[in-house]
């Protein structure tokens, strides 16, 4: 059988081992004369290092070699070529502040960045330079430090994911995050140790959104097609969500908030797939209430489909009340298949 691949130019199988992590990229190299360097031109960096027993001494060893892995890449790369992604994920208990000194460097060697994906365990700060990083077209940090940055500017960014992230010094850069996004089509927003952010006239793009609501005002997203969040309260819809075609909301934990649900639909004219997660000690039971039993709402959201509840609960007879209750209400849209997860 003939080989295919290797018939392939070069720059195909750079753009076909960017997908891959370099480890297994640089391991390529043994494949033929042709493979040997080919790597070097591949045009994204991926590194993935968890802790291997939990153990110091060899979580401290197993560290090293990664990083040293990384550096020894980086200085082999072939500076003429690209990097337009790179991805390091560092699940260590180990605090190797020369993680830095590596993500500054492959920075300043790529003028043309397009994906940056941070996920750095113990109290990383992210480098400053990441900022001044205006190529950027995907941005996602994680379980990192923001400390005493001053601006943050992404014309051209379309993907911002920030999860578990504390803004050390720097409270209102998550405002300074939306208004400096202007094509922002997917946000992400979830456990920030930041100040809420205000209103920003400058997300007409942002399609889809997965927030927690006292972060990120509900206005900013109202144009979304899909929507995730942590709750919605019904006085603070003065506007509709016209476009919205998806919506799940997380952690419910009360029945006011539950019941709130159905107000809120009346602001989704184009909703099709609603997905609940019910999280609660206590019975689904309004406090002056003796049944849970949902009020029919009136009639809206008719182009619903899907409407899934998932329910935590311990008491597995409790949650079957709970689920024929729910089946018992009327439903919105004669379509709708009412599921349970």
């Amino acid at each position: 059988m003939a080989d295919i691949v290797s018939g392939f130019p070069d720059s195909i199988l750079c753009y076909i081992l960017s997908f891959l992590p370099t480890k297994q990229v640089v391991a390529t190299s043994v494949l033929s004369k042709r493979w040997n360097l080919l790597w070097r031109s591949v045009p994204s960096f991926d590194y993935e290092h968890h802790d291997p027993t939990g153990d110091y001494e060899d979580d401290l060893d197993a560290c090293s070699d990664f990083l040293y892995s990384m550096f020894s890449h980086l200085l082999l790369r072939d500076m003429d070529k690209p990097l337009h992604r790179l991805r390091l994920t560092c699940c260590s208990g180990y605090n190797h502040y020369s993680i830095e000194i590596w993500i500054e460097a492959a920075l300043r060697r790529s003028s043309r960045l397009e994906h940056l994906d941070l996920n750095v365990y113990k109290d990383f700060v992210v480098p400053s330079v990441v900022f001044s990083c205006i190529t950027l077209v995907v941005l996602k940090l994680a379980n990192l430090v923001l400390k005493d940055v001053s601006f943050a500017d992404f014309p051209f960014l379309k993907i911002l994911h920030l999860n578990s992230i504390s803004f050390s010094g720097c409270q209102d850069l998550f405002k300074q995050f939306l208004s400096g996004s202007p094509n922002l089509e997917d946000l992400e927003a979830k456990n920030l140790d930041s100040n809420p952010a205000e209103k920003v006239n400058r997300l007409p793009k942002l399609v889809r959104a997965n927030i927690d609501a006292h972060i990120v005002p509900l206005e900013n997203v109202k144009n979304v097609q899909v929507l995730v969040t942590n709750g919605i309260h019904p006085p603070d819809l003065v506007f509709y969500f016209w476009n919205l075609v998806r919506l799940e909301l997380n952690r419910l934990k009360s029945s006011k908030q539950c019941f709130q649900v159905l107000e809120v639909l009346k602001h989704c004219p184009k909703l099709q797939t609603l997905f609940i997660n019910i999280c609660q000690k206590q019975n689904l039971v309004a406090e002056d209430d003796e049944e849970a039993i949902l009020p029919c709402p009136d009639p809206n959201a008719n182009y619903l489909q899907f409407f899934a509840f998932r329910i935590y609960r311990n008491n597995p007879s409790r949650r079957d009340d709970m689920i024929r209750d729910l089946s018992s209400c009327k439903k919105i849209s004669d379509t709708c298949k009412l599921e349970f997860v």
